[in-house]
């Protein structure tokens, strides 16, 4: 084993924290495990999150130590982190292809399906709205899911993962969905550059421009717009570089952030502080529930007619008819995000509620799991 899988093992397998009993899951034989997060006071049909630990990693680390069960709170849907099979090291792992798990052959694929739909069924939650994330070895499994499983999962979001060559050869989803994804330019063991010639043992795979060229060619989304996201941390080194794929001839779109000077890494955990994975990956998968950050364009905390100014006089620059259709869909609509009250106090609220209280709005989709109110 090399070095560098040493080294993710540690890393991964120290994260790891105390927690609910594992949930068995009986698939292909095996006892398959999982964990869930059900928030209180959930009504109707809930969105569910599927989260996939990295290499050496478990459903347990996966689910308590990113930030998913704080935002679940907040946001009113249910996390599952299930756990991978163990490998002739006794490490965890989703079968992506990867050389030194030739002849092992986990149905993977078929695992996570059903257990997604069991837990639709079980807790009367969303398949509309069911969406999967996940670092490292689980961003593997999800672009995996996104080329194999597209009729389950109705987004995705892959962080700090790449695509094994054989699985780039041979992607034809069925169906499109939007994806997120993230990497960064300095990461020592999901190579930028790929590593074609397997110099690391993991197998050949593709470099990381490759792989998000062939999405926005399976997407269809040729119309890029490029942001340089504000360097809210210059204390971490990095900075963030936020490219959207969009087309005017349908809805899906491809978000791909890249940390200039990142790591193996997940932004706001560690590393890079500018961006929070968790919270960006949620806000993409599913938009409809995030505060309208994207109809409220001058966020304000209210869509109106000021949004649509905006919007016109920046034509072709900032904005163009995604924006505008944005916009007019939740044309009235008072935007949630965090709201810092007295005493330090900080809820998910409707900006309009937040000025009734007397407290301090911090704009369209913001987050009090990643905001200190003092």
């Amino acid at each position: 084993m090399s070095m560098r899988i040493l080294i993710i093992m540690a890393c991964l397998m120290a994260a790891s924290t105390a927690a609910a009993q594992n949930i068995t899951f009986p698939h292909d034989g095996l006892d398959r495990q999982y964990r869930i997060h059900i928030p209180d006071g959930l009504v109707g049909t809930s969105p569910l999150v599927v989260v996939l630990h990295g290499y050496g990693g478990s459903g347990n680390g996966m689910l308590n130590n990113y930030g998913w069960v704080q935002l679940a709170n907040e946001r009113g849907f249910v996390v599952a982190s299930p756990s991978g099979t163990r490998d002739q090291w006794n490490s965890r792992f989703w079968d992506v292809g990867y050389d030194f798990h030739a002849g092992l052959n986990i149905d993977d694929d078929g695992f996570l399906v059903a257990l997604a739909t069991h837990l639709q069924e079980l807790h009367g939650l969303d398949p509309e709205r069911t969406y999967v994330s996940g670092f490292s070895n689980g961003a593997d499994m999800c672009y995996q899911l996104a080329c194999r499983e597209p009729e389950t999962f109705k987004a995705f979001a892959p962080i700090i993962g790449t695509m094994m060559d054989t699985l780039y050869t041979s992607c034809d989803p069925s169906i499109t969905r939007p994806i997120l994804a993230m990497n960064s330019t300095d990461d020592t063991i999901t190579l930028y550059d790929g590593d074609m010639d397997n110099s690391d043992g993991w197998g050949a795979y593709r470099p990381v421009p490759e792989v998000i060229a062939l999405w926005a060619d399976i997407l269809d989304v040729p119309e890029m717009e490029r942001i340089d996201l504000p360097d809210t941390n210059p204390g971490d080194g990095t900075t963030v570089q936020l490219d959207k794929y969009r087309s005017s001839a349908n809805e899906l779109e491809l978000w791909f952030y890249l940390v200039e000077g990142g790591d193996h890494d997940w932004p706001g955990q560690s590393g890079n502080m500018d961006i929070d994975a968790t919270l960006e990956a949620w806000r993409f998968m599913d938009a409809s529930s995030s505060g309208c950050p994207d109809s409220d364009v001058n966020a304000d905390g209210l869509v109106d007619v000021s949004d649509i100014l905006l919007v016109i006089d920046e034509w072709g620059n900032l904005y163009d008819v995604a924006d505008l259709l944005a916009t007019l869909d939740q044309w009235g609509v008072s935007c949630s995000g965090a709201c810092c009250l007295g005493g330090g106090e900080c809820l998910f609220i409707e900006s309009a509620s937040c000025v009734d209280s007397t407290g301090s709005w911090s704009g369209p989709g913001s987050s009090c799991t990643v905001l200190d109110c003092p």
